[in-house]
């Protein structure tokens, strides 16, 4: 009897150890499946912010692409733009009018056999040519060189009017002209507008001047005034004519500097005023360019 239920005691025993190591292993299980479970979580957890990562990235690059890309549009349009102004500026520069009539002049001079004054002006006209094309490739030049192209231009335009033109170059004496740098051929459309519309028709003293002067920091001011018959005479002997000549190269040169003013955020500006006598008559037209010298 006493064995039986020794026996039955370490049945008991064994089947309620049975059931603890049973029971444990299942919470084993169940904490196993949880934790694997929770890694799964944290796996997706990591492969989704891994996918937004790799689509913001992708979003990146592809926004920064669009932008280089349209920034690139952008600079070839505006160096497009710029290469037609510059072509457009040396066609206004050399056109076929000037040419025609200076070769014309010069051989005037051969038929009334002046050679001296031939060879000066054919030398003068060679030399003038060459500054054109070399300042035309040039965005800057110094100003003391846009003078001697300058000088060059009116010396050749007055063999027309028999030298009667009165030109000079007035600066300021603290301007140095081989240091102050402005932009290429800009000043010779005014000049030519100051001859073929204020001064050509104009009787008695014909007068031009370019006055340099250092007015506020940073910036140099010239003024091409000329004592011509002003712009409303100018217009009104315009549409009279059959053949109207229209001054391109200030349009050309107006909107070559609102590029400079964007490329160099700097201010560069034209403006045209209309001068009168004491009696309110006109007495000419000048031209006010503020260039800074930055």
């Amino acid at each position: 009897m006493a064995a039986r239920r020794m026996i039955s005691n370490d049945l008991n025993r064994r089947y309620v150890y049975e059931m603890i190591s049973k029971s444990e292993v299942d919470k084993r299980k169940d904490q196993i499946e949880i934790l694997s479970k929770e890694n799964e979580i944290v796996k997706l957890r990591l492969r989704r912010n891994r996918t937004t990562l790799l689509v913001g990235a992708l979003m990146l690059v592809l926004i920064t692409l669009i932008l280089y890309i349209l920034y690139r549009q952008y600079q070839l349009n505006s160096e497009k733009k710029v290469l037609t102004l510059e072509q457009a500026m040396l066609r206004s520069q050399m056109n076929p009018h000037f040419l025609f009539n200076s070769l014309n002049s010069i051989k005037l001079y051969i038929i009334n056999n002046e050679q001296k004054n031939a060879v000066h002006y054919l030398n003068k006209f060679s030399k003038l040519v060459r500054k054109i094309l070399e300042a035309s490739s040039l965005k800057e030049i110094p100003l003391a060189e846009e003078l001697e192209t300058v000088e060059l231009y009116m010396n050749i335009e007055n063999i027309r009017f028999n030298n009667e033109i009165d030109f000079a170059v007035e600066m300021d004496p603290e301007i140095n002209p081989s240091l102050v740098k402005i932009p290429s051929l800009i000043l010779q459309p005014f000049l030519e507008n100051a001859i073929w519309h204020g001064l050509s028709s104009k009787e008695g003293e014909k007068r031009i001047r370019i006055l340099i002067r250092q007015e506020d920091s940073g910036y140099i001011t010239l003024v091409i005034r000329d004592n011509g018959i002003g712009r409303a005479e100018a217009d009104k002997l315009k549409q009279r004519r059959v053949l109207k000549r229209k001054s391109v190269g200030i349009d050309i040169t107006r909107e070559r500097l609102a590029n400079f003013s964007r490329d160099y955020q700097y201010n560069y500006t034209i403006e045209i005023r209309d001068l009168f006598d004491a009696d309110g008559k006109s007495a000419g037209t000048e031209v006010i360019l503020k260039i800074p010298t930055i």
